[in-house]
């Protein structure tokens, strides 16, 4: 069942992004791209609440030159869309939307390139704009990540996640009970809810005290 409200999500971020020039199409024409949207802005709220500072910026050229612009496809230079910089003491991170990033097990000497196109990709503090559209950022500069899907969660959906965090960042799948509760964990965000199997599938994960979260209608991220 699909209980996520576009209409009012919609109006929820323009109101959130109304500083920065925004434009209602910038939350995309379809649910699933709404959803996402909604998903990147509830990635900065938890910096937010959590102490960090926040700046928008927007792109400095292209046809959505100083308009805020999410990217809701996998082709497309990073430069030509709008990230967050967070910052708190001496940390900075950048939150961005649609980046492509390497695989941990990818070596340039490979014939092919391993990277994935990620929803939500928090990265340390770098330079995008010189990325062309199939070009991505080198795995050691990923910090965390995030993914968001419109629909209802099953087993399979919870453990293909899984091994995304096994390819981009496997020390969060490690018994790490010493790891801070403060840090922003990899999560998958679904608009629906949890069916049965995908609820048990995440109860294996926290008895294993994987560093994921699962997210739904039931149990947001904000």
């Amino acid at each position: 069942m699909y209980l996520f409200d576009q209409s009012k999500e919609k109006e929820n971020l323009n109101k959130y992004f109304l500083e920065h020039d925004r434009l209602l199409t910038s939350f995309g024409s379809t649910v699933n791209q709404t959803f996402e949207a909604y998903v990147f802005a509830n990635c900065i709220k938890w910096y937010k609440e959590n102490g960090w500072s926040i700046q928008i910026i927007n792109p400095k050229k292209g046809k959505y030159k100083n308009k805020f612009q999410l990217k809701f496809n996998t082709r497309g230079a990073p430069a030509h869309y709008s990230y967050a910089i967070c910052k708190k003491n001496e940390k900075i991170v950048q939150i961005h939307h649609g980046l492509r990033v390497d695989t941990r097990y990818y070596n340039i000497e490979n014939e092919y390139h391993a990277n994935i196109c990620l929803d939500v990709a928090i990265i340390k503090e770098t330079y995008v704009d010189d990325l062309e559209t199939d070009m991505a950022i080198p795995n050691e500069m990923l910090i965390c990540f995030g993914e968001a899907k419109h629909m209802s969660a099953f087993a399979e959906l919870i453990a293909s996640f899984i091994g995304m965090v096994h390819e981009l960042l496997p020390e969060r799948l490690e018994n790490n009970e010493n790891t801070d509760e403060s840090d922003i964990y990899p999560f998958l965000y679904v608009s629906g809810k949890l069916n049965p199997t995908a609820k048990g599938l995440r109860e294996t994960i926290e008895k294993r005290n994987m560093c994921i979260r699962i997210y739904s209608f039931d149990d947001p991220m904000i």
